[in-house]
């Protein structure tokens, strides 16, 4: 038993839902709702009988099959009743006959809201149906299905009804649970954006599908068919009882079932399918159709191929025996190419037994086949018995095709069958042959003819008859191959050694052949040969330099050669390696000064490593060249914390590059704020004690410094830091004194408020030349605006902020008249101290401390205390 929904529409203020036994999703319901109502507009007073109208519904869920009847109870025109089957997708798509939903709508009456219940439906054997009378039908199929898919309208048919139950009744799956059908409709339908397939219309409906993208079909013309398939189709249904137009056996052969199929494209080729193999008997080369078909990708090729094999067979014996030479040879290779690869082992076998039979008959034939543009296709199943073929009948006409043979092709031949390769061998003109095609043939040829030739062939004009050879032995015989070379003649046949070399080299390890070798006496042939089983390992390296098989300059010469061939990660391991690292590298920098600069020029080689290795590279450069690595290692190490003297170290790289040290870069990447402090102080000091040139670099970037310095999270260098970046600070006073300007304004603020940090000596610095602008200035330049401590007195002001700042901090109070001195108003700013509430105590600390100060500031100092505290 099968269950479907229903529904009823009808007139109720409007074409409307009435009933129901289910509910659907919004966006299919409109469907429903909208396809339950009759298309197009009635003329005054027409009448129709119900019609049909079957339609997936959008999500592919169910598919609805109603019945619509013309409501005369209600006074408004044009109103219809419908009763529509809710079916699921797979029942319906499925079903033999369609007579169990069809009668659900064989009712006599106008359908009611009690009708809208859920039914049961019986699964019953398809049911034969009446031939549709006066109705040809071609036209409608080769439409449908023999040209371009398009909807079709049929206008005034006879019994619509019935022509579309048998048509969706022939339906293979697929195609039924997508078909969209209408027997009344007075304009196009729509389902899900698509046109219904197909549609019935009234004669006086045409204007309405003028401009409509389709077929229009007159119902009662009878036309013969456009199409050799066409009268196939029309028997199969509109003529035949049971309406099928595939067979259960070609649903299987096309996928009927399959979703995806293009089912036009299906029931072309299964037709097409049914038409070859009728012609099989008859005409062999319909075979070929047959197996085009199958190969398609159109068809389920496994059931394809079991339903001709036996006919196959047939048909190869008929065609070897039978046709003309060439016709032959064609036909045999071409089913012998679409059988490739499938398991059919009678039909593969019968197509074998007669290419072997058609080779002994026309062996130029067998030759052109192979000789084809895809040889090897056919090759697993053909050539064994085309080689027996030539070998059981060894006609001169044998031979005569065998020498015009690609060497290729003869190769593979001589390899199939061994009576054929006796032959060959006792034939001269194929033996002097066979030593031109030998380089181009494969390991079981050369196993058949000359097993024993290998041990005769020592100099290099052999080489064709040798590499064949040599790819049928294992690896212990390769060494032995190798060392027999050496010991013959000390590798004098340089290609046919390195030939033998390279194929130990494929079977064994390198360590392998290296033992092989260093079993031979030491010469410089056989240290070459060496060298080519080493590559720019770690373990290679090491063996090189420890073994003590090659002497000191060979295997200095031999290690260069493999640190020149390594790429970057190799090379760098070799270098960083415990054992043999810094050996490698004493060893560049006496005898490959290029690679030693290569090992420092590049970022992969560890930091230790690197500061460890540069300065062997640097000393030996041109001034260029310094410059170039003193700054990448500058990139490098400004960054990063590494062993031994660091500031040292990055002292003498800024020296290198003295006066063309970008010192704005030099700050940004040594005192960014994703360096930590410890970091950023070293690299201030390295900066502080670069030599001249590169120090007034810095200098003279030192408004660029102090906006870097700004720019970190907070101001976290150590003294140490502080003083050398205060030194440079007071360099920057003569040298570069706007750039000064410009880094009093960036830190000032910063510095007045970090009175836990050692930064005296900066305020030093940077407070006088910024006082002495606000002083002489009408308007303070842009770069101070952001001053705090700035007023209608704005000297005034940085005066009180000063003096704040040094009381309520922990900087040395000599500082602070340092700082007074240089801005050159020490009254003023020693009196403020003493209005502070413990400015006295402040006072006499900078007296006791005024002693390290320059001596005119120290006298300066005292007078104005004892101005200010006369009896101090």
């Amino acid at each position: 038993m099968r269950v479907v929904q229903r529904q009823v529409h009808g007139y109720r203020h409007g074409h409307q839902l009435l009933a129901a036994s289910v509910k659907l999703p919004k966006d299919e319901q409109l469907v429903v709702d909208r396809l339950s109502d009759v298309a197009g507009p009635l003329r005054p007073g027409e009448k129709f009988k119900s019609y049909l109208t079957a339609y997936p519904l959008p999500s592919g869920e169910n598919f609805v099959l109603a019945r619509t009847w013309q409501d005369l109870t209600v006074a408004r025109a044009g109103c219809v009743r419908t009763l529509s089957l809710i079916i699921p997708m797979s029942d319906w798509a499925n079903a033999d006959g369609l007579s169990g939903y069809l009668d659900l709508l064989e009712i006599d009456r106008l359908p009611e809201d009690t009708d809208a219940t859920e039914a049961a439906v019986s699964v019953v054997a398809a049911q034969p149906l009446p031939p549709v009378d006066n109705f040809g039908g071609s036209e409608l199929l080769e439409a449908l299905f023999l040209e371009e898919a398009r909807p079709v309208v049929i206008l005034d048919a006879v019994n619509p009804d019935l022509i579309a139950t048998r048509l969706l009744t022939a339906l293979w799956p697929s195609l039924r649970r997508r078909f969209a059908v209408s027997t009344f409709a007075r304009s196009p339908r729509k389902v899900a954006g698509r046109d219904f397939e197909l549609v019935f219309a009234p004669k006086d409906a045409r204007a309405k599908f003028t401009d409509w993208n389709g077929r229009r079909v007159d119902g009662r013309s009878v036309q013969g068919g456009r199409h050799r398939w066409t009268g196939t189709i029309v028997t199969r249904v509109f003529d035949q009882p049971y309406p099928q137009l595939l067979t259960d056996k070609e649903i299987g052969l096309v996928g009927g079932g399959d979703l995806d199929i293009d089912n036009a494209a299906a029931l072309r080729i299964a037709l097409l399918w049914d038409e070859l193999l009728a012609k099989l008997q008859t005409t062999p080369t319909a075979a070929l159709g047959l197996l085009d078909i199958a190969n398609s990708g159109k068809v389920r090729d496994s059931f394809a191929l079991e339903a001709i094999e036996p006919s196959l067979a047939v048909a190869a014996h008929q065609a070897s025996a039978n046709f003309p030479d060439d016709e032959a040879w064609g036909f045999l290779g071409a089913i012998a190419q679409k059988l490739r690869g499938r398991s059919l082992l009678k039909g593969n076998a019968a197509v074998a037994e007669a290419v072997e039979q058609l080779t002994a008959r026309a062996p130029e034939g067998a030759i052109a086949l192979l000789s084809q543009e895809d040889p090897r296709g056919v090759a697993a199943d053909l050539l064994p018995r085309i080689a027996s073929g030539f070998g059981g009948t060894f006609t001169d006409r044998s031979k005569r095709a065998l020498l015009s043979a690609d060497p290729i092709v003869l190769g593979r031949l001589l390899a199939q069958d061994g009576v054929l390769v006796k032959r060959v061998a006792d034939d001269r003109p194929l033996v002097e042959h066979l030593a031109r095609i030998l380089p181009q043939q494969d390991v079981a040829t050369i196993q058949v003819i000359a097993r024993n030739l290998l041990p005769s062939l020592t100099e290099d004009w052999q080489i064709p008859a040798a590499e064949p050879l040599l790819a049928r032995l294992d690896k212990a015989h390769l060494l032995m191959e190798l060392r027999r070379l050496g010991e013959v003649n000390d590798f004098s046949a340089a290609q046919l050694s390195s030939l033998v070399l390279e194929k130990a080299l494929s079977t064994s390890s390198g360590k392998e052949v290296r033992g092989a070798l260093a079993t031979l006496s030491p010469t410089v042939r056989r240290d070459k040969m060496i060298a080519r089983t080493l590559s720019p390992t770690v373990e290679d390296v090491r063996w090189l330099t420890e073994s003590g098989v090659l002497d000191g300059q060979a295997a200095n010469t031999v290690l260069l050669d493999l640190l020149r061939s390594a790429d970057d990660r190799q090379f760098t391991a070799i270098l960083v390696d415990k054992k043999i690292g810094m050996g490698v590298v004493e060893t560049l920098e006496t005898s490959a000064p290029d690679l030693l600069l290569r090992a420092v020029t590049g970022d992969a080689l560890p930091i230790g490593t690197f500061v460890q290795t540069l300065p062997l590279v640097i000393a030996g450069l041109g001034a260029d060249a310094k410059v170039k690595l003193a700054k990448h290692a500058l990139d490098r190490c400004l960054v990063c914390r590494f062993a031994g003297d660091e500031v040292e170290f990055l002292a003498s790289m800024l020296s290198i590059l003295g006066d063309k040290l970008d010192g704005a870069w030099a700050a940004r990447i040594g005192l960014a704020d994703t360096i930590d402090a410890a970091t950023a102080s070293r690299n201030m000091v390295a900066f502080g004690k670069a030599a001249k040139p590169a120090r007034l670099c810095i200098v003279r970037s030192i408004g660029d410094l102090a906006q870097v310095l700004r720019s970190r999270r907070s101001f976290d260098l150590d003294e140490l830091a502080v003083k050398s970046c205060a030194a440079l600070m007071f360099d920057a006073e003569n040298v570069a004194p706007n750039a000064l300007l410009a880094a009093a304004g960036h830190l000032l603020p910063t510095l007045l408020r970090s009175g836990n940090r050692p930064v005296s000596m900066m305020i030093a610095a940077a407070f006088p030349p910024l006082y002495r602008e606000l002083a002489k200035a009408d308007d303070v330049p842009e770069l101070f605006k952001f001053i705090p401590f700035l007023d209608w007195d704005r000297c005034k002001a940085a005066r009180h902020e000063l003096v704040d700042a040094f009381i309520s901090s922990k900087w040395p109070p000599r500082d602070l008249a340092l700082t007074a001195c240089r801005a050159k108003e020490l009254d003023k700013i020693l009196r403020r101290v003493a209005k502070h509430y413990a400015g006295g105590d402040y006072l006499k600390r900078i007296s006791r401390e005024s002693r390290s100060l320059p001596t005119s500031c120290r006298k300066s100092v005292e007078k104005a205390i004892r101005h200010i505290r006369p009896n101090s």
